[in-house]
């Protein structure tokens, strides 16, 4: 089956020089937009307060229902909707839009179904979404009449949307970048069926992208789950729920056989939502040298007992191996170390969304769409965050917060969550804004 990369070419609509690269204005104002003004209503206490105005416009008006936002190492906003990837500045004015990727010879294709979105340390942005193409002799699902025609998963990697100057340099297509797939023998391409049940490879999508410190990088592949028993020598090489490890190039290492795409367990890959790396902005010249990952599950068919996995990927002298992380796991068996846990048992409904906070504080947050919250972690995997100077007592103090509505502490369906310079970004789908918070640990 042949594989097509071409030199993308890409709308992008920017909105002048001056908001690429700024322009003169008043240094109050700037501050304001840049910090956000905090509600005067809220009291005094350790925890996380909403930055108004949150964000409600993208680059060709009102957002349609954001599905993931990312602060990249260049200091953009990057916001992904049903319209497409809008680039915003930190105080949220439209910097560029881009809403179709094409290649020479063919018909642009529209920006869609886009699932995450990320930067690594090369200012490259990775964009999982999907895509149309022609397979021969395929039986595809998602257009009747037109078998050949397939709507598959796919991450591209955009280069130049800093500056300006935006190219497509690759496309991680399913299932054509898969190696775990290459041995694995179908009665039909893009079909097989299995335990009785029919699978399309249309069914899969890519749900979470991490880069890594050398630009490696994580990709977390979710659809219906591998059937292990039907007696195919092979089944087990080509699960729809994987994790998948590529280069900075884009070329396939590995699919993680060590996390099970069937069972759950503490090293699992079932239905994955979202995968996060240990580095993110602001740009270094190094970072620690760490592989290690968390991964979010999250089935359909309701919440697993750990639904977030935190792993450590140690090298070895035969090779390398993954582990559960054992630190975090035995922390949550000491009630006296806090009052919640990042490994409690069914802590968490349907978490979708996972993002490090890379500086001193080292915070993980874990946005759950099922419960529409935000928890935070410290590294030690406790809920909550450090207690101010003065505290009466040592025990982080949980600021997580959350629940149904349309008020400024609570969500609808939130997809997507990032942090950058002390302020954390929620994609609040079904309220179309991004919301921006800030810890606050005053203290009395």
């Amino acid at each position: 089956m042949a594989r097509f990369l071409f030199l993308a070419v890409l709308t992008l609509a920017l909105t002048g020089c001056d908001a690429l690269f700024g322009s003169k204005g008043d240094d109050v104002t700037d501050e304001i937009l840049d910090e956000g003004q905090t509600d005067p209503t809220l009291p005094d206490e350790v925890g996380y307060v909403p930055l108004t105005p949150f964000y409600t416009q993208g680059a060709l008006g009102a957002l349609d229902a954001p599905q993931d936002v990312y602060v990249g190492y260049d200091e953009l906003l990057y916001v992904v909707d049903r319209q497409g990837l809008h680039v915003l500045d930190l105080a949220g004015r439209p910097q560029g839009f881009l809403g179709e990727i094409g290649w020479p010879g063919q018909a642009p294709q529209s920006l869609r179904d886009v699932e995450a979105v990320v930067q690594d340390r090369r200012l490259d942005v990775y964009i999982a979404a999907r895509r149309d193409t022609t397979v021969a002799g395929a039986a595809c699902n998602r257009y009747p009449g037109e078998p050949e025609r397939c709507d598959l998963p796919v991450v591209y990697r955009i280069s130049g949307l800093t500056t300006g100057t935006p190219q497509l340099v690759d496309i991680i297509w399913h299932v054509f970048d898969d190696g775990s797939r290459r041995f694995t023998r179908f009665d039909t391409p893009g079909r097989y069926v299995a335990g009785g049940n029919t699978y399309y490879d249309e069914d899969a999508r890519f749900t979470g992208v991490a880069p890594l410190f050398d630009n490696r990088v994580y990709i977390t592949r979710s659809g219906p789950v591998n059937d292990t028993q039907s007696g195919r020598p092979n089944q087990t090489f080509s699960p729809f729920n994987a994790f998948l490890v590529y280069t900075a190039e884009g070329e396939y290492v590995q699919f993680v056989r060590a996390l099970s795409p069937t069972q759950p367990s503490l090293l699992s890959a079932v239905w994955p939502s979202d995968v996060m790396t240990f580095v993110g902005p602001p740009q270094r010249t190094t970072f620690p040298a760490s592989s290690d990952f968390l991964i979010a599950q999250a089935p359909p068919s309701g919440p697993v007992r750990y639904g977030v996995l935190s792993v450590r990927v140690v090298e070895t002298p035969d090779g390398t191996e993954f582990r559960v992380d054992t630190e975090k796991l035995s922390i949550a068996a000491n009630p006296d170390a806090g009052d919640g846990f990042l490994y409690e048992e069914f802590k968490f409904e349907r978490p979708v969304s996972l993002a490090f906070a890379a500086d001193a504080t080292g915070y993980t947050f874990v946005l759950d769409a099922g419960k529409d919250s935000l928890f935070v972690f410290t590294r030690t995997g406790v809920e909550g965050v450090s207690p101010p100077p003065g505290a009466p007592s040592l025990r982080p103090v949980r600021v997580s917060f959350g629940g149904t509505g349309g008020g400024p502490l609570q969500f609808r369906e939130p997809m997507g969550v990032a942090y950058f310079d002390r302020t954390v970004y929620v994609a609040d789908t079904g309220n179309n804004r991004i919301g921006r918070y800030r810890l606050n640990t005053d203290f009395e």
